[in-house]
């Protein structure tokens, strides 16, 4: 355990902690995609199984519990207790479109040819592309709500982060997990664009705006 991968988490439970308030206190899931938080609880399901197998720490027990509860609450919010506000016009994206690639590249390229090994790896690249429903819908709206963008940036962040966290391992501990790296890149590259919108607009009160497609 490293200072950026504590920070990485720290910042990922942020996010979600953003996420529900912005829900609560404003008693609607408008602006937030329901298909990204399916994906996203997926991510979770299929990532933290060996919760049943495996030991590691009460720290990373912990982290891992908080995470999947958080997350069904929150897919539960927006289809269930919230559901007269979710905006499912806008939140479009064809899910398809992300399953059926990732799966199959999860069957193909993994550590090992087992199940749990193959439902992690299904997890990690599932999570790269997770967002994309809702930068889709940020962009059909062509705006985002300031207390989104905190989530999103958060979110971001978390991936950033640990992109330092697996550099130090490499150079600390000769560790390097090929998978897991260009997945998290990969991921990170979908945000840079709202990064330089966050810091150049949000930071400075304004609106975060985008271009309508056509």
């Amino acid at each position: 355990m490293n200072v950026f991968r504590i920070l990485g988490d720290i910042s990922h439970l942020l996010a979600i902690i953003i996420l529900r308030l912005k829900i609560h206190k404003a008693k609607s899931c408008s602006g937030i995609s329901g298909k990204s938080q399916i994906l996203f609880a997926l991510v979770f399901t299929t990532r933290y199984l060996d919760l049943f197998t495996t030991f590691i720490s009460v720290y990373n027990t912990v982290m891992k519990v908080i995470f999947l509860i958080c997350a069904y609450i929150t897919v539960y919010m927006i289809y269930g207790k919230f559901r007269n506000t979710f905006d499912s016009e806008n939140d479009s994206f064809r899910l398809e479109f992300l399953l059926v690639p990732v799966t199959g590249l999860s069957f193909l390229e993994n550590h090992s040819f087992t199940p749990l090994e193959i439902l992690w790896t299904f997890s990690i690249y599932l999570e790269s592309v997770a967002i994309l429903p809702q930068l889709f819908m940020i962009s059909k709206t062509g705006e985002a709500e300031t207390i989104t963008t905190h989530y999103l940036f958060f979110l971001g962040l978390y991936r950033a982060l640990y992109i330092a966290n697996w550099v130090w391992r490499y150079y600390t501990e000769n560790f390097y997990d090929q998978i897991a790296v260009v997945s998290g890149v990969v991921q990170t590259i979908f945000y840079c664009d709202f990064f330089y919108l966050y810091i150049t607009k949000v930071l400075k009160g304004k609106k975060l705006s985008l271009p309508m497609p056509v």
